[in-house]
């Protein structure tokens, strides 16, 4: 799942963050179909990782550091709509 929605980003507008969510719930729904297949993404791709807690750490990393300028962006284009 989180090699499928880390490029999701929080445009601050309210009433699309319920179509975020049901994303994520459709992302968990077809990921743990795959797992139940023994499907997955494997960790030679993107940020995903051999161990669960690494993969965690890589999408917090993107999350918390990686976003500021993204946000920045947003929060301009947010203002300075007309």
């Amino acid at each position: 799942m989180i090699a499928n929605i880390t490029g999701m980003i929080c445009d601050g507008a309210k009433p699309s963050c319920s179509l975020k969510i049901a994303t994520g719930i459709s992302s968990a729904a077809f990921s743990s179909m795959l797992a139940m297949e023994n499907h997955c993404v494997s960790c030679v791709e993107g940020i995903i990782d051999n161990d669960v807690d690494d993969c965690i750490r890589n999408l917090t990393l993107i999350g918390t550091s990686g976003m500021n300028e993204t946000d920045h962006y947003v929060l301009d284009i947010m203002t300075s709509k007309k």
